[in-house]
């Protein structure tokens, strides 16, 4: 047998810079009392940290909160706390169309009655923009309609939030009764993002766009009355446990506010990064990663060139299944490993589900490789 030698010096060479590659895990989407939230941001902080979160973006509706930027500590440990935007119309009815704006730091509720104006201010001042859970099911029960993304003909924004805790959970709220045995036992309903908001993500990376994926809790620490029942509907720590993005960076934080922020901000504009529900198992360690005579990780274009190769590692067994342009081209189940050859340019990125509460459920969503 003939060994090419350069191409495995390539190969462990890319190996290895992926291996030095620092995995960071965030939530991007919550409220302080601001505009609807219940906790101000140095609680919401200590929550992140029990949670084991390294970074979290507040996200107050259309208003930006200055100077709580930085980094907070509890009992020796510390979490980065960044400050966005969830901007929307408040004149408009329903009040859909709301926009997550990150580093763009200035205010941009002034541009929400023109979603396209909005996303270019928040692009001009350096920001970066998602569209917030897009396709967001109606909740009569709260006399509350869809809260999804009504314009789009919008371009240029950076990505979508595929996966929002509540409206997930939104989507099982048909009546009192199973709003109230959804409340007290959530884990056995939540299940995966919104199938026409994968879709939609699948349907413009097969058009050409590069779009990013992030996944949130959404955290307002909701106090319902149901009946004689008052609770408190998903405290900031428990949903800090649930969905959260993960992101990879090429150097660790090291303290300082605007090298670090930059770091982060970056990441999650690349879409150098994984929606993960850590509460049925930690994501951590999960990868997936593309070498050809270039090589990349999630958010990175890689040149095929002669050929290129994909892998996948889960840090639990699940049902692994990668795509292209939305349709599956290789799939394995109660496995930790996936290998791929590819044969056709495209976005490939992956979804994992797992064994949690009786059923599989959505577990690991990556952004895409683009192969070219």
């Amino acid at each position: 047998m003939i060994y090419n030698s350069r191409r495995i010096q390539s190969c462990l060479s890319a190996r290895v810079e992926y291996l030095l590659m620092h995995e960071l895990t965030g939530n991007l989407h919550m409220h302080t009392p601001y505009s609807d939230g219940a906790s101000w941001h140095g609680e919401i902080a200590k929550d992140a940290i029990q949670a084991g979160l390294d970074f979290i973006v507040v996200t107050d509706h259309n208003i930006w909160v200055n100077g709580v930027e930085g980094y907070y500590t509890n009992n020796e440990q510390r979490v980065l706390l960044l400050v966005g935007e969830e901007v929307h119309n408040p004149r408009r009815q329903p009040q859909a169309s709301h926009f997550l704006a990150y580093g763009a730091n200035t205010e941009l509720a002034q541009y929400a009655y023109d979603p396209q104006k909005l996303i270019d201010e928040t692009t001009a001042a350096g920001g970066y923009g998602f569209l917030a859970h897009p396709f967001d099911p109606d909740a009569p029960l709260f006399n509350e309609g869809s809260l999804g993304w009504h314009n789009w003909e919008v371009d240029g924004y950076t990505g979508l939030e595929i996966w929002n805790y509540m409206s997930d959970f939104k989507g099982h709220l048909s009546n009192r009764f199973k709003a109230l045995r959804v409340a007290l036992n959530p884990k056995r309903y939540i299940n995966g993002p919104q199938p026409a908001t994968l879709d939609k993500w699948d349907e413009l990376l097969k058009n050409g766009k590069r779009i990013a994926a992030i996944g949130n809790s959404d955290a307002h620490a909701f106090k319902y009355q149901i009946g004689p029942y008052s609770l408190v509907i998903f405290p900031y720590e428990f949903l800090f446990r649930a969905i959260n993005t993960h992101i990879l960076v090429g150097e660790e934080l090291n303290g300082e506010l605007i090298h670090d922020k930059s770091l982060v901000l970056e990441a999650i504009g690349n879409g150098n990064a994984w929606i993960g529900y850590d509460m049925a198992h930690s994501t951590k360690g999960f990868r997936f990663s593309g070498q050809s005579q270039s090589k990349g990780i999630m958010g990175d274009r890689i040149k095929m060139r002669s050929g290129a190769t994909l892998q996948v590692k889960t840090p639990a067994k699940c049902n692994i299944r990668l795509l292209r342009n939305g349709v599956t081209v290789a799939e394995c189940h109660d496995d930790s490993n996936l290998t791929h050859i590819p044969i056709e340019q495209g976005a490939y990125r992956v979804e994992c589900k797992i064994n949690y509460f009786g059923k599989k459920r959505g577990w690991i969503y990556s952004n895409p490789i683009y192969l070219e």
